[in-house]
């Protein structure tokens, strides 16, 4: 059996949205920290639209895109964690392959709650860019992107829950095998799937908000 421990998946799967690049284009509230002038601010952007607006709202769409690819490798490894399993299970001492299997399952947790955090971060983008957002072609056009990488971030996630569903029922069938702690980081792993459901409800809901803004 291969031996995969990808140590390396949440470095990319994870990179924190914030710092992923200095040089992102940024609003200019994006650069103040909450105080009591943030709402005098808003006030002043629904008036003018900030000049970054729409190369944000792009990069926005190219960090959801990465999400997608994110989560789109985390579903390729799990997949492949059932085919460890069912080799584990076929022989007389599955212990070591289980070994090798928890600590997968484990980095993978990693993974998933890395994309949660990432999309979380992206709907307070979108938040507040919806401040500044004006009736625009161009800007709807590209909520209109943001949206549609949103709608591929569902798809993968649902192939990945499906995938996750029947690794967790292959470690249900051959409960002899496994100890108390295989079975918690295998529940652990698939709630984390589970949870990354309420971020894309996030980062679709925003999005949709300040597409219908710019229309």
């Amino acid at each position: 059996m291969r031996k995969m421990l990808f140590a390396a998946l949440y470095l990319a799967a994870a990179l924190p949205a914030a710092a992923a690049d200095a040089q992102a284009p940024t609003l200019w509230q994006e650069r103040f920290f909450w105080d009591a002038l943030l709402t005098a601010r808003d006030r002043l952007a629904r008036q003018q639209s900030d000049p970054m607006m729409i190369p944000v709202m792009k990069a926005i769409a190219g960090q959801v895109a990465q999400q997608v690819a994110n989560l789109a490798q985390i579903h390729q490894y799990v997949k492949a964690q059932g085919d460890n399993l069912r080799y584990a299970y076929a022989q007389p001492d599955p212990q070591a392959s289980l070994d090798t299997i928890i600590n997968n399952f484990e980095t993978l947790t990693t993974g998933c709650d890395q994309v949660r955090q990432n999309l979380y971060y992206l709907t307070a983008r979108q938040r507040i860019a919806q401040s500044q957002a004006l009736p625009d072609p161009e800007m709807y056009q590209t909520g209109l992107l943001i949206l549609g990488q949103v709608q591929q971030l569902q798809l993968t996630l649902n192939a990945l829950f499906i995938d996750m569903s029947a690794v967790r029922g292959l470690v249900v069938e051959n409960n002899w095998a496994n100890d108390k702690n295989f079975g918690h980081k295998t529940e652990e792993l698939m709630r984390s799937v589970v949870r990354v459901q309420d971020s894309v409800f996030a980062v679709y809901n925003s999005g949709y908000e300040l597409a219908m803004r710019c229309r």
